[in-house]
């Protein structure tokens, strides 16, 4: 991280990084650009960041909360078939959750056969 500019540092003589976009002359994706440590300008907290379009934009991927879940996530996630979802019950029971073939809701008590 030495070779980095990514905080202000009044010793260090070096100029800022220039954001580079891609272009016929740089095909190339530049990998140090995936989660990069920057300061949050809103919360002044260190955040993990990509860029995928060399550093023109970056999109902030992780916090000291952890991921940072964004449209794009949500959508792959919601793509991926479940055939069942565990739930447990105050008592601490744990039910599987499926869809019959006619779409309604079935709950199988864990350990039952299905």
């Amino acid at each position: 991280m030495a070779d980095d500019k990514t905080t202000e540092n009044k010793d260090d003589k070096r100029p800022p990084l220039q954001a580079v976009a891609p272009d016929n002359k740089t095909p190339q994706f530049d990998q140090s650009l995936i989660l990069k440590r920057m300061i949050d300008p809103v919360s002044g907290f260190y955040l993990l960041l990509c860029s995928d379009d060399n550093g023109v934009t970056w999109v902030p991927e992780y916090s000291s909360q952890g991921k940072i879940y964004h449209q794009r996530d949500i959508n792959r996630i919601a793509e991926i078939p479940f055939e069942h979802i565990t739930m447990k019950s105050p008592d601490g029971t744990a039910f599987y959750l499926s869809v019959s073939n006619d779409g309604q809701p079935v709950f199988t008590k864990v350990g039952d056969s299905q």
